[in-house]
């Protein structure tokens, strides 16, 4: 019996990288969203973690999709996909609380209902993927 509470864990935790690369489907609007935001950029390699000056503009396309981007370096911006989404993340004020000054995969974040000022749940980050301005 042991072992197999010791084995559930472990399965939710090789599970959760599975979750990030499920199917996400949007509007027309937030594709539109998207396209705009993405358009004349190439994304590199999925990062854990970006820098506090990184995190300055969050833009909510989805429940799935969340983009970071920065007032001093404006040709990358940061996807990132909460892990099995985040729920009602457009209707909501997005809080998050960090130990250091970057934000990483897996932390954690509270949403807080806009007229009540209620945490009305959450959900965790999942990598940061940068899309950079391709040279003209």
């Amino acid at each position: 019996m042991n072992k197999l509470l010791l084995a559930i864990p472990a399965a939710m935790l090789l599970a959760a990288p599975a979750m990030s690369e499920e199917k996400i489907t949007l509007t027309e609007k937030q594709q539109a969203k998207l396209d705009k935001r993405l358009e004349g950029r190439t994304a590199g390699k999925a990062q854990s973690c970006i820098s506090a000056q990184d995190q300055r503009e969050m833009t909510v396309i989805s429940d799935d999709i969340l983009i970071f981007g920065s007032r001093r370096n404006a040709n990358t911006i940061y996807v990132n996909k909460p892990y099995g989404g985040c729920r009602n993340a457009d209707r909501n004020i997005l809080s998050y609380s960090r130990p250091t000054s970057s934000l990483c995969k897996g932390e954690i974040i509270q949403l807080i209902d806009n007229s009540t000022g209620m945490s009305t749940g959450s959900c965790a980050f999942g990598e940061f993927v940068p899309y950079t301005k391709d040279a003209d």
